[in-house]
Formats: structure tokens, C-alpha cells, sequence
């Protein structure tokens, strides 16, 4: 995991780690060449050729074939066909994963693809409005959650809300109906959306000054529900980036966040109190009961916990980076982590959202429950179990550093 700290400049071929990478590549031929039964090294380089270039084959179909279905989503065809697209854009997605094993490369293209089903929507949900389009203010869509951190598969629930210009009484009419088409639109073509962190609810839309209010008074008398609201404004991505609306509320929202010692200190007492999934022996922890009894809640007790760390260290240390990995290696520039911290969170983070994403994999887009993050630890290689359990434990360090890092800041 070192190889993602020290990889620096445009040109591939200067990077130390690849370099290494090439070295032991070559020994592995070598040996195998050595360890052929026929003595055939020639046969073994050969083979090894043609292995890498059918990956590479692989690599630019996949790649077209994703630009392909990107570009028949921003016609914003109807919904029947959109729902096709996700699902087929979705499940090639997932055949990429599986050929390389690259949760960055996946939530990249994921989140390229929900950039622009996004306006799709928005379009198809402006021409719905007819006349009162015409109402509509100035306006950009934000996702929170996992994809406000650009982590979003299709088995999240899409946690949205809109900021939008100051608007008449008319206005705010057409606002309200075009945000009801807007969540609609998403759970038209198979997507979950969460049912109260939607634009659909007044709460989670508004102009500059209404959000602002809402910090205020999330600050002035904070109740949990309150405070947990505010806070999710800590992980943001505009889903319409060219509009300048959503950078001026993020950089409203986050410098309110900033500010503010209780808004920080409920994020990190949460952080606190999620489990890292280790027992005191050392085990994983198990269901007891239920429909899941005997296997292992990754969400609750692997991502959740690594993603709160990391959005809470980010917030305290008032990194401006947006997704965990950026959020690392910015800290890490700026000498906030030493190497050997920031390698376990990157590493943390591969292992844990290779596992989710290999999960996914093998359930359906449409109709999945509550228990699709659900691992059965029998299931798992030796190395796989190994490498959990040892992600965990990396978990509960970085816990420690922020509880360490936050109340080291004082009041």
C-alpha cells in the first residue's frame, strides 16, 4: 500500500513503485521459467505476453463499452430506457471490478455515471413541469452520504439535497413539484433514495440563507437529530458541478462545521461508539440471531466506522479533499498523518471496500434487503479473513488517532 503514498508525477514509468512492481514481476517469470517442467522460458515469456494483452483488451472494451452507455444516458431517453442503462452500465462496472480488483476505478466511473444520470433526470423532470419550468431558479444537486464521498454503488441509499436560488412564492411552487419529480425520477429507474434526505423534503432544500439558518439553529439549540443533520453536510459532492450554487454551500456549510467545537465533538463521540467488529479475543464479531445469525455486518462494523473516522479527521484537520483516499493523501501532504498511519488507512480502505464491492457483485441491482452487506466469514479465504481481521484492527487505531488528535485541539 506504500505504492499509493510514494506514486508522484504524470509519468508512470518514474514512479519508484513501479519500478518495484516491474522487478518483481520479472523475478516471478524467472522463476517460473526456471520451475518449467519442458524448460521452455520462451514458452513461459510468451504466455505471459499474451496474458497481459488480453488484459489489456479487456481494460479499453470495458472502458468503451462504459463511455458507450454514458453517452446514451445523456440524451435523457425515457425512464424505461434509463432503467436499462443503470443496470447495464452497473453490471459492467462490476466485470471490471472483477477482472481488476480496483474499488478507486469503480466509484470513479460510478460516480462519472451518476454526475450525469443526474442531469438526465433533471431534464426529463424540467420538461415534466411544462410552463412551470420557466419558474425554476438557478439550482444544483448534492449528494451526501457514501456518494458525498464518491463511494456510491448502486446498493447505497442515495442521500440528496438541493440548494437553489432566492425564489418568489411561484417559484418555490415549481421548486417543490420539480423536487418531488426529482425523487421520483431516481426510484423510477431502480435506484434507492433515502425517503427523508431527499429534495423531496423541505427540509433538504432551500437557498444559501435557509441553509445557513438551518446551521445556525442547529447550533443555537442543538437537539442529536439536529446536530446529526448538520453534520452530514460534512461529506458533500455536487452531482451538477458547473453550477457555482453548490461550492458556495459547501463552502458555507463546511466553514460553519469548522467553527464549531460541538458540532465536531457529537461527530467524533459517534465515531467513538461504533464497534470495529473485533471481539476481545480477537474475533469477529458474529450475529447472534436473526436472519444473519452466524455472519458478519461489514457495514456496521468495517466501513461505517472507517468512513466516520476519516470524514471527522478531515473535518477537525479542515481538509477540503472530498473522497477517503484524497482525504489521506491530503492530510498526509500536509503532514497531518505520518506514512505509516496513512498506509493503514489506505489500506484499510481497499481491503474493506474490495470486500463490499466483491459482495455486491454477486447480488442483483434491483430487490436487494438490508442484508446485502452481510458476510459469511466460512465463505472467505484464509487470506481474505486475515486481511479483514487486520483491516479492523487498523480501524481501531485510526479511532484512537482522532479521539487522540481532537481532544489534544482543546476547547
Amino acid at each position: 500500500m506504500g505504492a499509493l503514498l510514494s506514486a508522484k508525477g504524470d509519468d508512470v514509468t518514474s514512479w519508484r513503485v513501479v519500478r518495484d512492481f516491474s522487478a518483481k514481476y520479472q523475478q516471478t517469470l524467472l522463476d517460473r521459467a526456471v520451475s518449467d517442467r519442458n524448460f521452455d522460458a520462451e514458452r513461459v515469456f510468451s504466455e505471459s505476453l499474451i496474458a497481459l494483452g488480453k488484459l489489456s483488451g479487456v481494460h479499453e472494451t470495458i472502458l468503451l463499452k462504459l463511455n458507450s452507455l454514458l453517452e446514451d444516458v445523456a440524451t435523457a431517453p425515457p425512464t424505461l430506457r434509463m432503467k436499462e442503462l443503470t443496470s447495464e452500465y452497473y453490471a459492467v462496472l462490476y466485470r471490471h471490478l472483477e477482472a481488476f480488483h480496483s474499488a478507486p476505478a469503480f466509484y470513479q466511473k460510478s460516480m462519472d455515471f451518476m454526475s450525469t444520470l443526474s442531469r438526465a433526470i433533471m431534464t426529463r423532470c424540467t420538461e415534466q413541469l411544462g410552463p412551470l419550468a420557466g419558474q425554476l431558479p438557478q439550482m444544483a444537486l448534492v449528494a451526501l452520504g457514501p456518494a458525498g464521498r464518491c463511494e456510491y454503488s448502486p446498493f447505497c441509499q442515495l442521500q440528496l439535497l438541493v440548494v437553489h436560488e432566492e425564489a418568489s412564492a411561484s417559484q418555490l411552487q415549481a421548486i417543490s413539484q420539480y423536487c418531488h419529480a426529482l425523487h421520483a425520477g431516481f426510484e423510477e429507474i431502480g435506484l434507492a433514495i433515502d425517503p427523508a434526505i431527499s429534495p423531496s423534503n423541505p427540509e433538504w432544500r432551500g437557498t444559501l440563507s435557509d441553509w445557513q439558518q438551518r446551521c445556525n439553529d442547529a447550533l443555537t439549540h442543538p437537539t442529536p437529530d439536529d446536530l446529526i443533520n448538520l453534520l452530514r453536510l460534512a461529506d458533500q459532492y455536487p452531482l451538477t458541478p458547473g453550477e457555482e450554487i453548490g461550492r458556495e454551500l459547501k463552502e458555507m456549510t463546511m466553514a460553519t462545521l469548522r467553527e464549531s467545537r460541538t458540532a465536531q465533538a457529537n461527530l467524533v463521540e459517534r465515531m467513538e461508539q461504533l464497534s470495529n467488529g473485533l471481539g476481545v479475543m480477537g474475533g469477529l464479531k458474529l450475529e447472534r440471531s436473526g436472519a444473519g445469525r452466524g455472519l458478519f455486518r461489514l457495514l456496521d462494523h468495517g466501513l461505517l466506522p472507517l468512513s466516520s473516522a476519516l470524514s471527522a479527521l478531515a473535518l477537525i484537520r479542515g481538509s477540503s479533499a472530498v473522497s477517503s483516499c484524497d482525504r489521506i493523501h491530503h492530510l498526509l501532504a500536509r503532514h497531518e498523518l505520518d506514512v505509516d498511519l496513512a498506509e493503514k488507512m489506505l489500506e484499510s480502505w481497499h481491503n474493506l471496500h474490495e470486500l463490499r464491492l466483491r459482495r455486491e457483485q454477486t447480488l442483483s441491482i434491483t430487490g436487494h434487503s438490508n442484508h446485502s452487506l452481510l458476510l459469511n466469514p466460512g465463505e472467505l479465504t484464509l487470506e481474505q479473513r486475515q486481511s479483514l481481521k487486520t483491516s479492523l484492527e487498523a480501524v481501531a487505531t485510526i479511532q484512537r488517532h482522532v479521539s487522540v488528535t481532537f481532544s489534544g485541539m482543546g476547547d
